[in-house]
């Protein structure tokens, strides 16, 4: 009926790891009794939270759009701004900041309206997609702010955005350039005339080197604006044209427009007309030809025109980082809006916001975090008082942002001591335009950089040729980032605008690839949009935070190996896309049969995209049927809010739903699958990539048909009547369920809420959860078959929450296929087991069939870590109604074995016959306790109060540092039975529960015990110590281990089984050998299994640096009766696929291989009868971009890429 199946858990790297290191007790060593249970996977690290330097160049041209500014004659003016209507690609870019402002200028001068684009809300006035918003809009102080798509709003909204996601994750500094003498300007947009001068024309065309744009006079013989009807009629006068022609034109034929991507400019002035035109004699008439690039340099450009229409007078004008100076035979002004104009250092940056240091921060610390950086975020104001950033430097000094930005990070390290990682984002519309000395240079690619013989050469690999290259700004620029990646820090460049468009501006866009190059990052982001700007930004912070781990569980649909035999494989991820939070998948791969066992590449179905779909719309209301446990009832329940007519969640569990708020039923709507709350939909929920949670301890469960020993008539009717049962799988996720899946498709068929994890179900609601990670139901399911009180046979599932909590839970699973309202899955959850005595409930409980009447059963289960108590507790409950037939405190029954002073609690407990009766009903349970006792429970009796317990073994290393026992003994007949009674007890040592267990070194082993069934006070002193060598040679490329071969006589009776007629050998009660083959740390903390004549297990040794990813697995197998090699090659050493009498070394069978650098599982078995009996063990660990390669037979599919860290399964290996 089920299988058990074995937990893969997966070696990764992530969190924050550490908190204070020691070594684990020793009698008499000090320790106090606490356990902090770590609430992140200690499989994985991560060196600390990254560090960010966002860095903004708000030079003046930021002020420019975003969007297609509708102002030439490309194409039709469907989408053009209110007043346009044509639209060319090429002006967007326009600096339109401050808009709409000038009464009677409208049109291409200074516009009203615009068209808001997708993936931009205005600042100010709001307004989705598609609507016509104002470029200018008014505060309640009485302020101007712009509220238009402009290059600088663009990038506030999406650094905002981004610091809402990972300030959780990550800690930022922002920067931008440090200025002085800030000033409030207007801003005119120019037009250059043609060599003829101005035409107008109502039928816009273009030539090859003619344009039309929106003639800003057009009607001003009947503006509103008596201004501008006296400016116009002033510029006719000088240009001798008619008042009707003018007047009547809608166009105006030009040369070019500082509205242009070449030339992206406006001049910035004070108390001029808002129209007016220069002309007459220009000098110089060619500034290129006239002025040196030193005169450049020195900022000595100038142009002058000897007349000016209005007034009279001359004009001139000179660059400003755009490089640009008009000198066509005449230029018309016509006024815009506002911008800034200041002095910029070339040194140094300013720091808007020092670096974050958040460590693990709460939702308090997270706002004001967030708070310190808004104020710096918001639009641009027509004020010089308010504190947002300015685009107001005359040029672009990027070399200085760079240099400060390198002094920005912080020497911080995780509690771990581990250094941050540390990057640089750059954020740029332009080029370098003032170098580290404080000289000027035209941007590369620009008009002016041509018209004065700036260069700029590139490689074929995008990276910058010095030896071509004059442009002193861009040298340095690429120099300091250079120097940041010589100092381990990485720059990503974003490119904002049409202005550094590939398409717009080719060379721009080399100079910034070059960027990237030296910064390490490869390739610039170009975004000429604000989506494309989102997601630039959005894909970084999802590189930096590259944290996409899994960790992987895997059950089996079968042992024997068919062409429906499946691999379920369950794992999470840490920092998905694109919310940076956690979550789980369940997956099905295939394992075929074409030569031995082969690994699916792909998923025959995943669960977490199978539950988004069926969450989706409202699917989380009425396609998914979830309850939960009303303990204050002792019922199950809808998980529902209560209202007229609807069971639900009692008032308790209302409560713990909305701790400081009234918003339970929306928190409840959440879990459930709602995403109307999520912040991405502008609620205060935390966001989520996938529905389904991280899945990191709990091994997934197959349960199909029946297939218990029972040999009762009654339990074969049972499996008759429930052979074409649909298969399931069941699994606990960190979302706070189990959920039960359809093992065919994937589908969610219901999920059950245990009522030991609500108290802390709003957090997964939180803002800062991803950050802030905790379990729920991290514990492995168990099912079995057993009898209630009616004697009617059922299916149930049993388990507990892992690191989630302390209860046990019980559901009835006999008929799946009933469960189909959420009535009839909370009508089957049978109990919720809690007690004073429970602590942190680790480990499968056991079902088991007792000694007494015939329906006579139990659940064993053991109390786990970190109880009130600290005492080590057998329990033994009833499966039907979860009442205690048991409660059994060790620790009072020896106490002795226990120090109150060191943490402790009992581990996950294995139940045997010891006659080897299948089916017959359990006389003997061990299990094992942190302070390593070793534990056998004698529950013969058909009245538990007459159980009774025995210490069978304690282990110790040679320092006398007690090893605590995490994972289940096996337990099997021992070697002499018939003729000798007694069984053979395997359990390993070792403990990775709280952060300081990374670091600990201390000796673990490996124990074989022979328990007679009367033998008490065991020591590795009565055992054989066998000794673990690591040699040269490697199996699959990775490194393998040998086993000596001592003998041994067995305590009793005679003859010996292992000792050799003549030669003396000790009598002891079995073998050990220490796990230090692989280093110190190494240690077991997976449950061993028996399998044709040998033990096999996994070792785990964490990294040697807590800053580093990986640690090292092995597969281990010993001969079960000796501790020495198996009796015959049992792993295939050469890598061939075949095990034959080739695999050994030095002519001995090897009794171990390193599987790679990862946490591996306890190993699953496969058996084939193709081509003769063989069988495989599937294993936990690798990476899944080679995933691919497990169908080769190889021991290990790792990654040769240590970067990508997504693990699955590392392979297979063929046993026999």
């Amino acid at each position: 009926m089920t299988r058990r199946v074995p937990i893969l858990r997966v070696a990764l790297v992530l969190l924050t790891v550490v908190a204070g290191l020691a070594a684990f007790w020793a009698w008499g060593g000090g320790s106090t009794a606490t356990l902090a249970i770590s609430q992140v996977p200690l499989t994985i690290t991560t060196p600390a939270r990254p560090q960010v330097v966002i860095a903004v160049t708000n030079s003046e041209s930021m002020d420019g759009s975003t969007i297609t500014y509708c102002n030439g004659t490309g194409n039709s003016g469907a989408n053009c701004s209110s007043g346009f209507s044509t639209s060319y690609t090429g002006r967007g870019g326009a600096l339109l900041t401050g808009s709409g402002a000038v009464s009677g200028l409208t049109g291409s001068a200074s516009p009203i309206n615009y068209p808001v684009p997708s993936n931009f809300t205005p600042p100010v006035s709001g307004g989705a997609a598609g609507s016509m918003q104002p470029y200018t809009a008014a505060l309640s102080g009485g302020q101007l702010a712009d509220n238009s798509p402009s290059r600088l709003n663009v990038a506030k909204a999406g650094i905002l955005s981004i610091l809402n996601t990972y300030l959780a994750t990550t800690d930022f500094a922002l920067l931008s350039y440090q200025m002085s003498r800030t000033s409030l300007y207007t801003t005119w947009v120019y037009y250059m005339s043609p060599t003829g001068g101005f035409g107008f024309t109502n039928t816009p065309t273009a030539t090859s080197s003619t344009d039309t744009v929106l003639n800003p006079c057009y009607g001003y013989s009947s503006s509103s604006s008596s201004t501008v009807k006296s400016n116009c009629g002033s510029i006719v006068t000088a240009l001798g044209a008619s008042s009707s022609t003018v007047s009547g034109s809608q166009y105006m034929t030009v040369a070019a427009t500082s509205d242009d991507a070449s030339i992206n400019d406006v001049l910035y002035a004070s108390s001029l007309n808002p129209v007016f035109m220069t002309y007459g004699t220009v000098s110089p008439s060619n500034p290129y030809s006239y002025f040196s690039l030193s005169s450049y340099k020195n900022g000595s450009i100038s142009v002058s025109y000897s007349k000016v229409a209005p007034n009279s007078g001359g004009w001139s004008t000179s660059p400003t980082n755009a490089g640009y100076v008009p000198y066509a035979p005449q230029v018309l002004y016509a006024q815009r809006g506002w911008g800034y104009g200041g002095s910029q250092s070339y040194s140094a940056a300013a720091t808007n916001v020092a670096m974050t240091n958040l460590g693990s921060p709460s939702a308090s610390q997270l706002s004001s975090a967030y708070n310190s950086f808004s104020p710096f975020l918001q639009p641009e104001t027509n004020s010089t008082s308010t504190s947002e950033i300015k685009a107001a430097a005359g040029q672009s000094p990027i070399y200085a942002l760079l240099k400060t930005a390198q002094t920005s990070f912080t020497s911080t390290s995780s509690s771990s001591g581990c250094a941050p990682q540390k990057y640089v984002v750059l954020i740029t519309d332009g080029l370098p335009t003032q170098d580290k000395n404080g000289y000027y240079w035209p941007p590369a690619g620009s008009a002016a950089a041509a018209g004065y013989g700036v260069t700029a050469s590139f490689n074929a690999d995008g990276s910058l040729n010095t030896g071509g290259t004059n442009d002193q700004a861009l040298l340095d620029a690429i120099s300091q980032i250079q120097t940041l990646a010589s100092a381990g820090i990485k720059t990503y460049v974003i490119g904002l605008g049409a202005g550094v468009a590939p398409a717009t501006n080719p060379t721009a866009a080399q100079t910034l690839t070059a960027m990237a190059v030296a910064g390490n990052t490869g390739a610039y982001y170009p975004a000429v949009d604000p989506s494309a700007f989102s997601n630039a930004l959005g894909s970084i912070l999802v590189q930096i935070q590259k944290g996409s781990y899994d960790q992987a569980s895997v059950a089996l649909n079968s042992t024997t190996l068919s062409t429906n035999t499946q691999a379920f494989l369950a794992s999470f991820n840490p920092s998905d896309t694109p919310y940076s939070d956690w979550t789980g998948d369940l997956s099905a791969y295939a394992l075929g049969t074409s030569s031995g066992l082969n690994v699916s590449s792909s998923a025959s179905w995943s669960a977490q995209t199978q539950l988004d779909a069926l969450a989706g719309g409202s699917g989380w209301q009425s396609a998914r049927l979830i309850a939960t446990w009303d303990a204050a009832n002792g019922r199950g329940v809808p998980f529902r809010w209560p209202a007229a007519g609807v069971t639900g969640i009692n008032s308790t569990q209302q409560s713990q739903l909305q701790p400081s708020d009234t918003k339970g039923s929306l928190r409840l709507n959440y879990l459930r699958g709602d995403a109307s709350q999520e912040a991405r939909n502008g609620g205060g929920f935390r966001s989520r990539s996938h529905l389904l949670g991280d899945v990191v301890d709990s091994g997934p469960a197959y349960v199909a048909k029946p297939d218990g020993p029972y040999i009762d008539t009654s339990y074969q009717t049972f499996i008759s009547n429930n052979a074409n049962r649909a298969p399931m799988l069941y699994f606990g996720a960190n979302d706070g369920m189990v959920h039960a899946l359809n093992a065919s498709t994937g589908n969610e068929a219901f999920a059950f809420i245990p009522n030991g994890v609500f108290a802390n179900l709003y957090q997964l609601a939180g803002t800062s959860y991803n950050s802030n990670h905790i379990y729920f139901v991290d514990g492995s399911p168990q099912a079995g078959d057993v009898q209630f009180s009616d004697n009617a046979w059922h299916s149930i599932l049993v388990g507990g929450l892992g690191g989630g909590g302390k209860t046990i839970y019980a559901l009835d699973i006999t008929t799946p296929s009933s469960l189909t309202t959420e009535t009839a899955v909370a009508n089957a959850a049978l109990w919720e087991f809690s007690d004073s005595g429970m602590g942190y409930s680790y480990g499968r409980p056991t079902i088991a069939r007792l000694n007494g009447a015939s329906n006579a059963f139990a659940v064993f289960f053991g109390n786990g870590y970190a109880s009130s108590g600290n005492h080590a507790i057998f329990y033994a409950v009833n499966p039907q109604t979860g009442a205690t037939l048991a409660k059994i405190d060790l620790c009072s029954a020896v106490p002795a074995a226990c120090n109150s002073s060191a943490p402790q609690g009992l581990s996950e407990v294995v139940a045997i016959n010891s006659s080897g009766n299948a089916g017959a009903a359990v006389d003997t349970v061990y299990a094992g306790d942190l302070q390593g006792n070793l534990w056998a429970i004698n529950v013969s009796s058909s009245n538990p109060a007459n159980w009774s317990v025995r210490l069978l073994f304690t282990a110790t290393d040679s320092s006398g540092n007690h090893q605590p026992i995490t994972a289940a003994p096996a337990a099997t007949l021992n070697p002499n039975f018939p003729k000798q009674k007694g069984m053979m007890v395997y359990v390993g040592t070792g403990q990775l529960l709280a952060q300081a267990d990374l670091t600990n070194s201390n000796t673990q082993s490996f124990y074989a015990i022979y328990d007679n069934m009367n033998i008490t006070g065991l020591t590795p002193s009565n055992l054989l110590q066998q000794t673990e060598t690591a040699i040269a040679t490697s199996v699959s490329g990775f490194p393998s281990t040998t086993v000596s071969s001592s003998l041994y006589n067995w305590q009793s009776p005679n003859p010996p089984l292992n000792c050799v007629v003549g030669r003396t050998c000790p009598t002891l009660y079995g073998w050990y050998y220490n796990l230090s083959f692989a280093g110190s740390g190494t240690r077991m903390l997976t449950n061993p299994q028996i399998f044709a004549g040998n033990v096999v297990y996994t070792t785990f040794s964490p990294p040697t640096s807590p800053c580093t990813a990986g640690g090292v697995s092995f597969l281990m197998s010993s001969n079960y009766a000796t501790g020495g090699p198996p009796a015959q090659p049992f792993l295939d050493a050469t890598g061939d696929g075949v095990v034959n009498g080739q695999d050994v070394y030095n002519q001995q069978p090897l009794s171990g291989v390193q599987l790679g650098s990862f946490f591996a599982s306890t190993p699953a078995f496969v058996m084939s009868s193709q081509g003769g009996f063989t069988a495989s063990i599937l294993v936990g660990g690798g990476n899944s971009s080679s995933r691919n390669n497990c169908a080769n037979g190889k021991l290990s599919c790792t990654s040769s890429s240590p970067s990508q860290q997504y693990y699955s399964w590392s392979g297979w290996w063929q046993i026999l």
